[in-house]
């Protein structure tokens, strides 16, 4: 779906409602998406050695129990936002290059290779599908943040110096 430009306009409460079920579509999908594959144990045993800050995960959950949006509640998706971004970019930059140690599958390090077959196959299917599923959360939390901003632009502060 194409994002358009919202303006403040005399209907604007119609493209601010549209823009607003468009925002809780997206978030339903994040909550789709992160509850399924990234809010399990396994995924929170995996992440505990990440340098993450420990609002992380529950900011993230406070954005995706999000069923409709109240005044005020635009500061509460942005810091979910900001939370999903900082996530992703850690799982990118400290967990993608040594998932398969992480997950027990790597015949590099043997002696904490997974033994039981089940377990193997269920984890290498979870390492041909962890990018993937990254992927489609950083591509829905980037949508779910161009539709915040062009629904409820950010005032930019103006810093005027005097000599």
């Amino acid at each position: 779906m194409q994002l358009k430009k919202l303006t403040r306009s005399k209907d604007f409460n119609f493209t601010s409602r549209v823009g607003e079920e468009e925002i809780l579509r997206i978030i339903g999908e994040i909550k789709e998406v992160f509850e399924n594959h990234f809010d399990r144990t396994w995924f929170a045993i995996i992440i505990d050695d990440l340098p993450m800050d420990s609002r992380t995960l529950p900011e993230i959950r406070n954005l995706v129990s999000i069923t409709t949006i109240h005044p005020g509640d635009e500061k509460l998706i942005r810091s979910g936002i900001q939370e999903l971004e900082q996530l992703i970019l850690n799982i990118k930059r400290y967990l993608l290059p040594v998932l398969k140690e992480a997950l027990g599958i790597s015949a590099f390090v043997p002696h904490k290779m997974v033994r039981d077959k089940t377990q193997y196959i269920i984890r290498k299917f979870v390492l041909f599908t962890f990018p993937f599923n990254l992927e489609r959360l950083a591509m829905l939390t980037s949508e779910l943040k161009r539709y915040m901003n062009a629904l409820y632009p950010e005032e930019k502060k103006n810093h005027r110096y005097y000599a």
